[in-house]
């Protein structure tokens, strides 16, 4: 694998339900995974993401009061301390980073808008507007950057297409400049978004079939060129097409029994680019892909895995997966297969209710032995 002796890493979980983040300790020898804190952070917390120096992590909540909150994050010990609470008004399903850490990028499924916000903005107890909205983006699920931060990349499940747009910075602001869109299959659905470790290839995760859309990057343009599309798994081969939900009443869409219906999430890759995984919810199986030479993708499998597994994270020297399911209070740890894809499980351990969103921090020193009790909330 890509680290021979792996780091053990901390594993902060979003828990909806609970409006809290939890925070774990994973042992790397040996796998076993010890809650460490619990957080407030806000009704329907969900979407997190962590700055590329693992310092900084912001959560966005989507109650009625939508919020991004802001912690600083200590990598040695797992603690988050709370910074600022933000107001925003777009109730937010994916949010991202810049790899700088000047630019957060938001997506909306509901209001069909992507977002650019000031990170530093973000960084004052007040209301904050993007400095730089698109609308009309049917149900935009996901906005990633590249790592050279000049392109950012949007799924919208509800047109099926990816776009890439250029990330112009101005002295006071910054704009997404369209630079390419281009569709998928109909009825793809694509959710979320991910790069090949070299950022040559961009893997997008489809909601309604649980496969993968392979598109070739140009590094220059940040232009996509399709290459190819991962079969469909035969342990999902009892379900039918997905589509987009909620499932509106009235509509044909109500009559459907949901659990006839393929319901993806999100999609992980190993750092040294051999697996990709997407969650599937339905079934709560984590489906398994194998990168053959020719780049194409083929069905390696599935493990099962917590309750309505909507996020998962593979740690960075590849040898372990983490994931939690919105129906699971349940938080467990996998072991890869460096030659297989295989999954076995390692440990589990108490998180939260609506647990959703996974993020990992290497830990940087020896934890120390708490010393009082874990803080309520």
């Amino acid at each position: 694998m890509s680290d021979p002796t792996p780091a053990s890493f901390f594993v902060i979980v979003s828990n909806a339900a609970d409006g809290d983040l939890a925070v774990f300790r994973v042992d790397a020898p040996t796998g076993h995974i010890e809650r460490v804190a619990r957080h407030p952070a806000g009704e329907a917390v969900m979407p997190m993401a962590l700055s590329a120096d693992d310092s900084m992590l912001h959560a966005a909540t989507r109650a009625a009061k939508r919020t991004i909150v802001t912690y600083s994050v200590d990598s040695g010990t797992g603690s988050l301390t709370r910074l600022r609470t933000t107001s925003i008004a777009s109730s937010l399903a994916y949010l991202s980073l810049t790899p700088s850490g000047a630019w957060l990028l938001g997506a909306s499924y509901g209001e069909h808008s992507v977002s650019l916000y000031r990170a530093a903005d973000v960084h004052a107890d007040a209301h904050v507007d993007p400095v730089h909205a698109i609308e009309g983006i049917e149900h935009a699920h996901s906005i990633v950057a590249s790592a050279d931060g000049r392109f950012a990349y949007v799924a919208s499940l509800g047109s099926d297409t990816v776009s890439c747009y250029a990330i112009v910075e101005r002295a006071a602001d910054a704009r997404l400049e369209l630079a390419q869109k281009v569709r998928v299959e109909p009825g793809f659905g694509p959710r979320h978004l991910r790069f090949s470790p070299d950022g040559g290839k961009l893997y997008v995760s489809s909601e309604f079939r649980a496969t993968v859309a392979v598109f070739a990057r140009d590094g220059e343009t940040g232009t996509l060129t399709e290459r190819s599309v991962a079969p469909r798994a035969t342990a999902l081969a009892h379900l039918r097409d997905g589509r987009a939900r909620p499932l509106a009443p009235g509509t044909a869409g109500a009559q459907v029994d949901p659990s006839t219906l393929i319901w993806a999430a999100d999609i992980q890759i190993t750092p040294n680019g051999r697996f990709v995984f997407v969650a599937e919810r339905t079934t709560s199986r984590l489906i398994g892909y194998r990168v053959t030479d020719d780049g194409s993708l083929d069905y390696a499998g599935y493990t099962d895995t917590e309750t309505q597994p909507r996020g998962f994270r593979i740690d960075p020297s590849g040898r372990f997966l983490v994931a939690c399911g919105e129906q699971s209070t349940q938080v467990a740890v996998y072991a890869i297969d460096a030659d297989s894809r295989a999954l076995a499980l390692l440990s589990r351990c108490e998180g939260g209710r609506g647990a959703n969103w996974v993020e990992i921090i290497p830990q940087t020193q020896p934890a120390k032995r708490a010393t009082s009790a874990e803080p309520t909330h």
